[in-house]
């Protein structure tokens, strides 16, 4: 028996869809009232640091491991004004 090919008036074109993916922008963090954008800190409270230490020979010590606990609240502060900015930290 013969083989036969039937060839189609139409095309078949195999379409992929690729889903869009999110991309996590941050916005540059201002401080509104004296507008610094450079300078902030925080504020540990309850902190426990735990810091393993190594003796060497001369009787120096070299850090071999730091560990850090927080128990408080950690509070976000603009560098100029001082102002507490945890708000903004936190989006």
């Amino acid at each position: 028996m013969a083989e036969k090919t039937i060839s189609s008036p139409f095309r078949i074109h195999k379409i992929t869809v690729k889903k869009p993916f999110p991309i996590k922008y941050k916005e540059k963090i201002v401080c509104p009232y004296c507008k610094n954008s450079e300078e902030f800190y925080e504020l540990i409270e309850n902190a426990t640091f735990i810091i393993h230490y190594f003796q060497n020979e001369n009787g120096t010590l070299e850090t071999l491991e730091e560990e850090v606990e927080i128990l408080g609240p950690i509070r976000f502060f603009c560098g100029n004004c001082h102002a507490d900015l945890s708000y903004l930290r936190e989006k």
